[in-house]
């Protein structure tokens, strides 16, 4: 699949992309695990009538993180989905502002996030909490990697959040929507375009001779 071209950024932003992509991939892999997990579950309950036990637990503990893991690089990749049929009308200046508050939004939403889900953690850690099923896994443990996923996407937003405000502050309107604003309808033509020539030189070079 071809990836969807992002903006190089600030040098600050380079390297949270640089993060992000491995940890995107860890949750990426994360996932997959458990999907294969849950495979082996259902062989084995319809096969050999046994089960492994704890598998839904392992599964949403896996979802939970994996999911908040992907969390920045979703926001620096602008992979996330965008309703801009009010925000493609308003000027380049416009849908800068527009931009930067969402950011702020963003931002605050994840501060009040990041806050109650520590609560959460240090709450599991102060009872010592654990998991009802017979795996018996301190809650502590998953949380915690929930935790970190959401902090890093806070620490995320907050360094995209700066950029663009810095580009405000000169003016730059261009920057802050290339940072932060919704793809042009062109771009994402331009990546589906690229993306279906990838598959199509894929299939070609695995068909059989």
């Amino acid at each position: 699949m071809a990836a969807r071209s992002t903006p190089a950024g600030p040098m600050p932003l380079k390297g949270l992309r640089a993060v992000s992509r491995y940890i995107l991939l860890a949750g990426g892999f994360l996932i997959v695990m458990a999907a294969a997990l849950i495979m082996v579950e259902i062989v084995m309950r319809q096969v050999f009538r046994h089960s492994l036990g704890g598998v839904d637990e392992l599964a949403g503990f896996a979802l939970a993180v994996g999911t908040a893991w992907s969390f920045g690089s979703v926001l620096l990749d602008k992979a996330h989905v965008r309703i801009d049929t009010v925000y493609a009308h308003f000027g380049e200046k416009g849908r800068a502002l527009i931009d930067i508050a969402s950011l702020a939004g963003t931002v605050l939403f994840m501060g009040m996030m990041v806050w109650f889900a520590t609560e959460v953690l240090m709450t599991s850690l102060r009872f010592g909490a654990s998991s009802q099923s017979s795996l018996a896994i301190p809650k502590s443990v998953p949380q915690a990697l929930w935790v970190a996923g959401l902090a890093w996407f806070l620490l995320v937003a907050i360094v995209l959040l700066a950029c663009c405000v810095t580009a405000l502050a000169r003016g730059d309107w261009k920057t802050v929507g290339r940072l932060a604003g919704a793809p042009e309808l062109e771009e994402e033509l331009r990546a589906e375009l690229a993306d279906t020539e990838q598959r199509k030189a894929d299939d070609a070079g695995v068909r059989p001779l």
